[in-house]
């Protein structure tokens, strides 16, 4: 399994915006996805941060979005956002909800 981590500084005052977006279009967007299992979201209003993580079943699935449905989640939310977020991927190694452990 591979997980995908997107961190962002958001906009003063656009966390209601940020999570509302995430629910109605971001969300339904990664279920649609192959490979997709799940998707973790932080935001933090005081200091203006967010964080998400999703989990893939492979690399190739994680390529596949980044390549085809990313550019426009970015669109979407452009106006909660400053700068642009930064991506980083790991395999994941240990987790207890989808009992993993690295070998």
């Amino acid at each position: 399994m591979f997980a995908r981590l997107v961190t962002a500084t958001m906009k003063p005052g656009k966390f209601d915006l940020a999570t509302r977006k995430f629910e109605e279009k971001v969300i339904p967007e990664l279920r649609k996805q192959h490979g997709f299992r799940d998707e973790v979201s932080f935001f933090d209003k005081e200091r203006n941060e967010s964080l998400a993580i999703s989990f893939w079943d492979t690399e190739a699935d994680v390529r596949k979005y980044e390549k085809d449905m990313y550019p426009e989640m970015i669109k979407t939310l452009s106006d909660t956002f400053e700068g642009t977020p930064k991506v980083k991927h790991f395999e994941v190694a240990n987790a207890t909800f989808y009992k993993i452990h690295a070998s």
